[in-house]
């Protein structure tokens, strides 16, 4: 009894912490995406804004190079002024820009500063609704959108986190202790175990999370292009960025294309099941795998292959010791692998099912199924389902080797 109650304890103690460093880094990058996401928001609204403003002519008061210096260095922005009339009343409150954004490079803000002199006169454009908001450069700038973006891919990244710890994912990178232990052995072994989908660990690639960044890309890509093409002049954007944007979207739509074709495809075919005639295994333990699937509806199956694998993942440190300086990698590889093909070239529909059986190994020096904070061994069986004139795709159980 003293031994339940100490690891039961410590599981709780496990996943609370967990649970914490969840909170913890959702905190942290909420930080980011609202001062990033804020920054960019904020920015786009503005350049919105001076698309509306009404052309005005002025003489310029002020035109110099300004000079912001911090730890980091100096930065440079061009500072000019302007005056202007509106419905007969003079205003000097004129600026260059909307936002002005320092940036390094001196050179580059000379050449402006020595367009606007002094004393000549500009076209300029005002604020109908605050006549005193005046610019000389009402052209879109790209800044703001970038940090929109920043702050978009930061935000999924936080959905994406617990969206992932909702489903039982594997978190324990966010964690100081290791996770469960030890479980499977102090059950007995069971007999045509229906194997669970594996959810954890890094390189696992589910229906649901290429949906997510299909999502993601195209919500990006397509917030871009629309912003060029409905806010931005079109001559004042180059012909190698409308390049770029249109192969993005091209990616983008194959994305749409290839996630539409998966849906219909895992349509047609009911979740399959894997059951195991003996688990937990031991090494050099033959076992057998009994694979069924219905189909919904008729399709024809070119090919459906069992993979064996062995997969060690370890997690290092990267970075200096410095603030916002390290971080972490996952390093993956297969210290194990085995192919079965265990169907070919079979018509598959209510009436006729697939349900085959496997026999396989484990060899005799395999590793045990580990779990720990930044070391981990998986077993795993992936499933690879190919049908005719519809994507390939993949579906991954999990053994345990005890």
């Amino acid at each position: 009894m003293p031994v339940k109650s100490t690891f039961s304890s410590s599981l709780l103690t496990t996943r609370n912490r967990s649970k914490l460093g969840i909170g913890c880094a959702t905190v942290f990058l909420l930080m980011f995406v609202l001062a990033f996401g804020g920054f960019g928001g904020w920015g786009v609204y503005q350049q919105f804004r001076v698309r509306h403003f009404l052309p005005v002519e002025g003489v310029v008061t002020h035109s110099e190079v300004g000079v912001k210096k911090d730890s980091d260095g100096s930065t440079f922005y061009p500072n000019i002024r302007f005056c202007y009339m509106v419905a007969g009343q003079t205003h000097d409150t004129g600026q260059y820009r909307i936002q002005v954004i320092s940036s390094s490079g001196r050179g580059d803000k000379q050449k402006i500063v020595r367009r606007y002199r002094v004393g000549s006169k500009v076209q300029a454009w005002y604020d109908p609704d605050k006549p005193e908001v005046a610019v000389i450069n009402n052209s879109f700038s790209f800044f703001p959108v970038i940090f929109l973006a920043i702050g978009v891919i930061v935000l999924g990244l936080i959905i994406g986190i617990w969206v992932w710890h909702i489903k039982g994912g594997s978190l324990s990178w966010m964690s100081s202790l290791p996770e469960q232990q030890g479980d499977a052995a102090r059950k007995p072994r069971g007999h045509d175990v229906r194997l669970r989908p594996f959810k954890g660990g890094p390189h696992v690639s589910s229906f649901s999370e290429n949906v997510m960044f299909c999502a993601g890309w195209n919500a990006i890509m397509w917030t871009m292009a629309l912003v060029l093409w409905f806010v931005v002049e079109k001559n004042e954007v180059p012909w190698f960025a409308w390049l770029t944007i249109v192969l993005f979207l091209a990616v983008g739509l194959y994305l749409i294309i290839n996630t539409i074709m998966m849906s219909m495809a895992r349509v047609k075919l009911s979740e399959p099941t894997l059951t195991a005639s003996v688990h937990p295994l031991h090494p050099d333990e033959s076992f057998q795998v009994r694979f069924s699937q219905r189909a919904k509806q008729p399709v024809y199956v070119e090919r459906v292959a069992v993979r064996l694998v062995c997969r060690k993942s370890v997690t290092y440190h990267t970075g200096g010791g410095g603030r916002g300086q390290s971080g972490t990698t996952t390093d993956s590889h297969d210290l194990y692998e085995a192919e079965h093909e265990i169907a070919r070239e079979i018509q598959v529909d209510s009436h006729h099912p697939i349900d085959v059986s496997l026999e396989l190994q484990i060899p005799e020096n395999g590793m045990h199924t580990s779990h720990a904070p930044r070391n981990r061994i998986d077993w795993l069986l992936e499933v690879c389902i190919a049908m005719a004139n519809w994507p390939d795709y993949t579906e991954t159980f999990e053994l345990k080797v005890n």
